[in-house]
């Protein structure tokens, strides 16, 4: 670092002239893309006003030493000749950008326990381990409805199946003898009145 007042003061220039320098040449970068593109686009005008405004800027960076004069005429020669060029068609193939994989995280370390936390798990596992042990022995009141309740869902059905098989076995012949029996009944009622 330097001590003395003067090599101090030229340190701040050196930076200040720098970053000015830096604007120039970036800019013009700017200047030169955007012509390029209002030419490949087919605007004319806009390649003019963006053609004329990279010269003056290329003219003001040469007096103010920020280029040489020699790399100042080889850019403006560049920029005539993409003014007077043809529209160029990309050749850059577009690609979708992939997916950034996920970083694998690192599993958490377990801090070691403290005694009270140690005999604290303990405890908490030998309770689950009784709870476990109680829950797995069966109740016998509870295996006496799981053996009723087929016997109960065969009972629903049958009445259902025998009146089918009812309908079914009848035929003509005990349609007719159904009449007389009705007729059998009504007498029977009578007599007995």
């Amino acid at each position: 670092m330097a001590n003395i007042k003067q090599q101090k003061k030229r340190i701040g220039i050196a930076q200040r002239q720098r970053f000015e320098n830096l604007r120039y040449r970036s800019t013009i970068k700017t200047l030169f893309r955007r012509l390029q593109d209002h030419v490949n686009a087919g605007s004319k005008d806009e390649a003019a006003a963006t053609h004329r405004e990279l010269v003056r800027l290329l003219d003001r960076a040469a007096t103010r030493n920020v280029l040489h004069a020699n790399n100042v005429a080889r850019k403006k020669s560049r920029a005539a000749r993409i003014l007077i060029s043809e529209p160029v068609k990309s050749s850059k193939v577009v690609r979708k950008p992939r997916k950034k994989a996920q970083p694998q995280r690192k599993p958490k370390v377990q801090k070691p326990d403290t005694e009270a936390q140690a005999a604290a798990k303990a405890a908490e596992a030998e309770a689950a381990a009784a709870a476990e042990v109680v829950e797995e022995t069966p109740a016998p009141e509870a295996e006496a409805p799981v053996e009723e309740a087929p016997a109960a869902e065969a009972e629903t059905e049958a009445p259902a199946e025998e009146a089918a098989a009812e309908e079914a076995d009848e035929t003509p012949a005990d349609a007719a003898e159904a009449p007389a029996d009705e007729a059998g009944s009504d007498e029977a009622s009578t007599d007995e009145a």
